[in-house]
Parts: structure tokens; C-alpha cells; sequence
């Protein structure tokens, strides 16, 4: 993380509690406390393009739990897996009743493993962002982007994703000379039937081009090339994932001393996304420290079981106590139904 958001928690405690050693899944005793409102102490229930559906605040008592930095789900759309800048999956089954989320059943978690079958280790190697879950031959894959080493690594299930070792992801030519710390932190992939077909699409959080605009790449197929995606506000780019209709998803997460963090989410048409371009697009959700937000990092797109989109969005706590562990959701109401003065 940047040194900003670290002077805004003031006591990062990574490091103080190593992860278990020990390869595959294994209980994770987390405890989760209901957030009926987004807006604190306000009922409101829509926000920009989106309805809140309810959300979570997680603890454990295992100290080395938190730092989550990415979530994608499986079909069902209910059991995720999740990513933390430690190295370190976590996965489960998010509860919901009356569409509306309310608890965790069946969390688990696991150290992230090498290509020799080890742990990650220390931070510079381990500093997992972004998460993708997709199939490759009828088994369960992870695509996942890692900030500080600048990499892209497919994880094939063997026969989990706990036991999986990854294998590097060629990149194109131009995916060089990022920032250490601010460099590949978004995998999003592209629907099959577009024009992108299903590449692995990554936005850089703070590598910047000479324009100052956020760096980006299509990673393979006939459009393979880079591109860039309009910076504004000050706002990091953490996550990303394309909607039904085609449109690319931007999580993004400002900080400003001593006001706190900002989160917005920002829709690009998936038809703009093309090798040169500068792409942007509508700002569909604002929220600040009014609402319930944390440091927001991990974003994912599914379809639920009344075929309405769902957005989880889950939040980074640092492995600090001056932070919290969050999952939200909100449903998509499509493309223009904010009110057109407001997204918050």
C-alpha cells in the first residue's frame, strides 16, 4: 500500500503473525457482524446505479487473517474464493436471505504456493491484488495479479486451488517499467464473445503514462496491446470486472489526509477498450467515510439466483486494528439509472 493509506492507519501490524506453513485449505474461524445500511444511520438504499443488498464486517481470531485484496466466485454465486496481499487464499459460502447478505458458512483458508510447492514468503513475493476465477479443461483456475513483482500468474486447481502452483502469464511487450508498488493490481476477463475474447484485461493502481493516466493492458487475442484509462480526482485504481452487458467495472479508493478513504466505482464501455486507446467512463457510485467503506480493493461480478448482477466489493484492513475487514453488496439497477445529479 501506498505510504499515505499507512499514515492513515498509523499501526500496520503485517508481519506480526506468520501464515500457517502448512499447504491446504484449513478452518478459518472467522465471526461476522451484519451492516444493515450503507449510509451510516440512514436508510437510504440506493446508490449511483446500484441498490444495496447488505454487508459484513469479519474478524478472526487468527491474527495472520485479513489483508483481503481480491474475491471472485464460483458459478453457484455463492461460494468465493477469496486473495490477500499476504499470500494467502480464503475461501467460503456467502449467506443471504431475502437476497439481502447476512453471514459466512465453510471459511477456509490457505498459504498461496510457489512454482517449488512453498509458501510466498515474504511481502515483495507475495503482494497477491487481483483475482479472476475462470475453468481452463474442466478444472478450476485463478488468474492473479501481484503489485510488487508485476506479474500475472495462472493457478490451475490440483485439486484445489491451495495445492495449485502457478505458472507465469506472458505479458505484452509494453508491460514494462511499472512501479514497484503501484503497478498491477487489476485483472479483469473479458466476456468470450467479445471483441476481446476473454483475454485477461489489467489496469495498473498508480503507473502512470506521460499523460498521467492509469496504464493497461489486453493480454492476448486479436486486440492484444495497451491501452490507457482516463485518471481523475486523485483516485487509485484496485479493481475491476466486466458486467453482463459487456462494460468494464472500475473499483477505485482515494486517500486524503486526514479526512479519510473515498471509494467510487466507474463504468467503461467494453467496446472502447481497444490497443491505444484512452478510455473512460461515468463515475456510478461515490461513497466517503459517511458510508460503510474501509479501504475497498477487491471487486467481483456475478449473477444471482433471480438473474439480477451483483456487485461483492471487499475491503483491505492492512492487518491493522485501526481498520476493517469488509464484504458489501450491491445490486446493479443497468446502464443511466443514477439520478442524474448524484451518485452517492
Amino acid at each position: 500500500m501506498r505510504h499515505a493509506l499507512a499514515a492513515l492507519c498509523a499501526m500496520i501490524l503485517a508481519g506480526s503473525a506468520g501464515i500457517a506453513l502448512a499447504a491446504g485449505f484449513l478452518p478459518e474461524p472467522v465471526r461476522t457482524t451484519r451492516i444493515d445500511k450503507f449510509l451510516i444511520g440512514r436508510g437510504q438504499t440506493q446508490f449511483g446505479e446500484f441498490e444495496f443488498a447488505g454487508g459484513l464486517t469479519l474478524t478472526s481470531t487468527n491474527r495472520a487473517f485479513g489483508g483481503l485484496s481480491g474475491i471472485d466466485f464460483r458459478p453457484d454465486g455463492k461460494s468465493f474464493v477469496a486473495i490477500s496481499d499476504t499470500g494467502y487464499w480464503f475461501r467460503g459460502t456467502l449467506e443471504r436471505e431475502a437476497g439481502r447478505l447476512v453471514g459466512i458458512s465453510d471459511a477456509e483458508g490457505a498459504p498461496m504456493l510457489n512454482s517449488k510447492g512453498k509458501p510466498l514468503g515474504i511481502k515483495s513475493n507475495a503482494d497477491a491484488e487481483g483475482l479472476r476465477l475462470t475453468t481452463i479443461d474442466g478444472r478450476e483456475a485463478a488468474y492473479v495479479s501481484f503489485e510488487q513483482a508485476n506479474e500475472l500468474r495462472l493457478y490451475r486447481a490440483n485439486p484445489d486451488l491451495s495445492l495449485a502452483r502457478p505458472e507465469p502469464v506472458k505479458l505484452p511487450r509494453s508491460a514494462t517499467g511499472l512501479v514497484r508498488n503501484s503497478g498491477l493490481e487489476t485483472v479483469a476477463l473479458a466476456p468470450a464473445d467479445s471483441a476481446l475474447a476473454g483475454s485477461p484485461v489489467l489496469v495498473a493502481e498508480r503507473s502512470l503514462d506521460k499523460r498521467r493516466n492509469h496504464r493497461a493492458w489486453i493480454v492476448r487475442g486479436p486486440l492484444a496491446g495497451a491501452f490507457t484509462v482516463v485518471r481523475s480526482d486523485d483516485f487509485d485504481v484496485t479493481d475491476g470486472a466486466f458486467l453482463p452487458n459487456g462494460d468494464l467495472l472500475l473499483l477505485e479508493r482515494r486517500v486524503i489526509m486526514p479526512y479519510g478513504v473515498g471509494m467510487r466505482l466507474r463504468r467503461i464501455s467494453g467496446d472502447t477498450i481497444r490497443p491505444g486507446a484512452l478510455v473512460d467512463g461515468p463515475i456510478v457510485m461515490n461513497a466517503d467515510m459517511l458510508n460503510q467503506i474501509d479501504n475497498m480493493e477487491g471487486l467481483a461480478v456475478t449473477t444471482d439466483e433471480e438473474g439480477r448482477t451483483r456487485i461483492t466489493l471487499v475491503s483491505d484492513d492492512n492487518l491493522s486494528v485501526l481498520q476493517r475487514t469488509l464484504i458489501l453488496e450491491f445490486i446493479w439497477q443497468g446502464p443511466g439509472s443514477a439520478p442524474s445529479t448524484a451518485v452517492n
